[in-house]
């Protein structure tokens, strides 16, 4: 049996994009480097071409973090991108 080990391959190759943009070298080194997404993601913040108000919630006390943790990633992770916790 002979198998075409370039056919499976290519048809597994996979691009994941994701929020880790201090990895170096990323994908689009050296024309993106670390030092020029934080200035680019910067700029937009500043100019309010990005909204980012609603980013970090819900923001919890330390006391309540567990239960708001389990709450929000685990079992609503619809109702947030990031939870914040006071100290």
């Amino acid at each position: 049996m002979f198998l075409k080990f370039t056919y499976l391959i290519s048809l597994n190759q996979f691009i994941i994009f994701f929020s880790r943009a201090c990895s170096e070298p990323n994908r689009d080194y050296p024309r993106w480097d670390f030092d020029r997404i934080c200035k680019e993601s910067w700029k937009l913040l500043g100019t309010g071409k990005i909204q980012c108000e609603n980013i970090v919630y819900p923001i919890v006390d330390f006391d309540e973090c567990d239960k708001a943790y389990i709450h929000y990633i685990i079992e609503h992770p619809d109702e947030s991108i990031k939870m914040g916790v006071k100290f």
